[in-house]
Order: C-alpha cells, then structure tokens, then sequence
C-alpha cells in the first residue's frame, strides 16, 4: 500500500474490561482466533456492537515513498558507493548495496517517521495529562522492541506493553479494525466508507483541529495537492 497508516485507540479501564468481554463473546459465537478487519467487513452487523463501548480514535498517515523526497546525507553518501566497493561476486555486490540502502531506509522511516505518528498521537490523547498516567499498548513492531521503545520514549511515551499475540489483546483487534477500514477507504471500497461513517466516526477525535486535525498526516507539506484530495475522505 502507498499509505502506512496508525490507529490509536484511547480507552479507559473499565470500557477496556467491557471490550474484552465483548470481542472475547464475539470471537467464541463467531469461532474464530481474533477479530480482523478482513472479518469484520463481511459481517459487521455481527461484530458491530464493539463499537458501543466508550472510545476515542485518532488516526496517523504516512506515505514511505515520501522518504525519497527528503536530501538524507546518510542515504545519498551509501546510494553513492559503487556496486563494486562491496564484498563478494557481483551478484553479492549488488545484493548487498541494495540491502545497505533499504536497511537505512527502514531505520530513518522508523526513527523520523515513525516517531512523528507516536508523538502526534500522543499529543491529541494524552495532551496536559501526566504521560506515565497512560499505557502505551501495541503489538510487536517491525523493528527490535528495545528500539521501538526507545523511539517512543524519545516522543515523551514512557510506559511502553508489547503484544506479541494480538489476539490475546482486544484493544489492538479493535485498532486493526479501524487501521483495516481506513486503507481501504482509500481505495474507494464503498463498505469501509459505509462502515466509517455508520460505526467510526462518531469516534473520531478532533477531527477539525488546526494543529492536529484527524486523520493526521504526517510531515503534511510533502504531500502533493493530488495526494491531499485523495484523502479528504473522511469528514
């Protein structure tokens, strides 16, 4: 997908133990391991009653192919060495260049980017309140956890879960869901647009905010006009 897109779902303890009774008596009647948006699509007049607990979402976008845009010294200097400085035959030399640049690519997506959709959403779910208040819950991301911790604790988030099982945690079936829905809105699928605006909206925090409207677009003035367009979907 063009789009790397994060959902955050602001709960507090007690609807979270109502949302776990839910998606566990949903997942049991339904027979299945986990809630997904590619179930919850086709029958979400069955799963649809999770969105009857009291929720705030606020939604992140990125576009990673935007990271060629920006003049990153480390990138242009490796992009640079020739083919023939690295070690091996020739299939190797290319192999390994290539994994060079896509391994710096990944780490500066992850360490700026990445970093960027933390602290926005931090700042619109968190705002005044003391950070250590809140738990900062995601399953296992792709990247080292101590890495990931890092980044976030470099964005002002200070408890940090790791879920490696994200069937065991409804908070991020519930994030997925609405992850799900959003990419393909996206690609103009007229039943996530439906169940955007009958069951996820109502959710939407701040949507109209001046300096963090929702969805939130990450790093906004790299975004071309055409791309902007494309996403004003969602009010």
């Amino acid at each position: 997908s063009a789009y790397y897109i994060r959902s955050r779902v602001k709960i507090s303890v007690p609807d979270y133990n109502l949302l776990l009774k839910e998606v566990l008596f949903l997942k049991h009647v339904a027979g299945i391991s986990a809630l997904k948006w590619s179930n919850f699509k086709n029958s979400s007049d069955e799963f649809k009653d999770i969105f009857n607990i009291d929720f705030k979402v606020f939604i992140t976008i990125s576009i990673p192919s935007h990271l060629s845009k920006k003049l990153y010294k480390a990138l242009q200097t490796v992009a640079r060495i020739p083919a023939k400085d690295f070690t091996g035959d020739w299939r190797l030399k290319v192999a390994l260049k290539r994994k060079a640049i896509n391994s710096l690519k990944h780490t500066l997506f992850f360490n700026i980017y990445e970093r960027q959709h933390i602290e926005n959403a931090k700042s619109v779910l968190v705002n005044d309140t003391d950070p250590s208040k809140y738990k900062f819950v995601i399953d296992s991301p792709q990247c080292l956890n101590k890495n990931w911790r890092e980044i976030a604790n470099s964005a002002g988030v200070s408890k940090v879960e790791f879920i490696a099982r994200s069937e065991d945690e409804p908070g991020i079936q519930l994030a997925d869901i609405i992850a799900g829905c959003i990419q393909d809105m996206t690609r103009n699928n007229r039943k996530a647009r439906r169940i955007y605006q009958q069951l996820i909206k109502d959710k939407m925090v701040d949507m109209y905010s001046e300096d963090y409207p929702n969805p939130n677009l990450i790093f906004s003035p790299t975004f071309t006009d055409r791309e902007k367009r494309k996403l004003q979907i969602f009010r």
